[in-house]
């Protein structure tokens, strides 16, 4: 399960040796007073959040931000950035499948409804013991997640009395951190310019793994654009956003923490 208090302990002292340029798994057991496999999970759903760079055990920069302003990890902001990494990296598979095809795609249905899609999607490209075992762990993990713990304050899953789990549209994201969302997705595919039919329907896009629909999208790039922070572009046939050159993500999320307006040429580190 994710435990964010204990993953906090992890971030906190992450954030304590800021100047390491990897720490070792043994030293985090040692000083955390948490076990090994309690500390190989909680690296890799740090690292699965964006927030612990992989195979170095250190804060990513965005990772430093939320360990110095909230290393709990339950303000609205922080949840919405990991929700959006987690959930957006096809390199955390179930993750990634639940919030970009059972919930974009498909019916609503059950736990058991959603391993049974899983185990059919995914069989043949992994060992049975993957399949059986690890597959129901990282299920039970994401449906925990986001209805009993943290990701909770969210409300993107719900659960009805029959147990079927479905999506509920998150229509107003935390502005400054919707433009760091943003800004990080041009950078993932190359581009500053984003068209708001592929942010609404394109699997790892912000529209599919917020259920938000391009009205909702455009209201909110509309408020953005107001901000000075994009430009949205909705005539001559046009209905695209376009980036700002000298804005970054992590100074967008920095100037969420600090309550401030971003500034450009500023990267948002510590």
């Amino acid at each position: 399960m994710l435990e964010f208090d204990q993953l906090a302990r992890v971030l906190d002292f992450m954030a304590e040796n800021s100047s390491a340029r990897k720490i070792s798994r043994q030293k985090l057991q040692e000083n955390t007073g948490l076990s090994n496999r309690q500390i190989e999970s909680l690296v890799s759903v740090g690292s699965a959040m964006g927030v612990i760079q992989r195979g170095k055990q250190i804060l990513t920069p965005i990772g430093a931000l939320i360990a110095k302003y909230d290393t709990f990890i339950e303000v609205k902001g922080s949840l919405e950035w990991c929700h959006y990494t987690g959930a957006g990296s096809y390199r955390n598979l179930i993750w990634y499948e639940i919030f970009n095809t059972l919930l974009s795609d498909e019916q609503p249905m059950t736990q058991k409804g959603w391993m049974k899609y899983l185990r059919d999607a995914l069989a043949g490209q992994y060992t049975d013991r993957t399949i059986g075992k690890h597959l129901y762990e990282e299920v039970r993990l994401v449906i925990d997640a986001y209805l009993n713990r943290n990701f909770n304050k969210l409300g993107l899953l719900h659960q009805d009395s029959d147990g079927i789990l479905y999506h509920r549209r998150y229509a107003k994201p935390e502005s400054t951190v919707l433009a760091a969302m943003l800004y990080d997705y041009g950078e993932k595919i190359g581009s500053n310019v984003l068209q708001i039919h592929d942010l609404a329907e394109k699997a790892g896009a912000i529209g599919v793994l917020f259920a938000m629909d391009k009205v909702c999208l455009r209201q909110a790039v509309e408020n953005l654009h107001e901000q000075g922070w994009i430009r949205y572009e909705g005539t001559h046939n046009l209905d695209q956003l376009r980036l700002k050159e000298g804005y970054t993500a992590s100074e967008f999320m920095k100037a969420y923490y600090e309550d401030r307006e971003p500034e450009i040429g500023q990267h948002g580190s510590n």
